[in-house]
């Protein structure tokens, strides 16, 4: 393995980390807020806006390591060694 395909490899583990990493904290916030939440200013609703945040950026998170894995594909079976 080439020394540029195992820091590409390990900048996708970390994306997909950040990506179960957001999830975990939205349903966090979500528990959080509405538990603690029914003030003006945070409304029991705010909630659900915490939990789909989580949801959209695991998968941003994830899209972007399996884009970086696609293109690490496309060199791969490109180059011609």
């Amino acid at each position: 393995m080439r020394e540029e395909n195992w820091v590409i490899n390990k900048v996708m583990l970390i994306f997909k980390l950040f990506a179960w990493i957001a999830a975990a904290l939205g349903v966090v916030f979500f528990f959080i807020i509405l538990i603690g939440g029914g003030t003006p200013e945070a409304p029991r609703a705010t909630s659900v806006l915490a939990l789909v945040l989580g949801f959209f950026y695991l998968v941003f998170f994830y899209t972007v390591a399996e884009v970086l894995r696609l293109l690490v594909g496309i060199e791969q079976n490109t180059r011609k060694e």
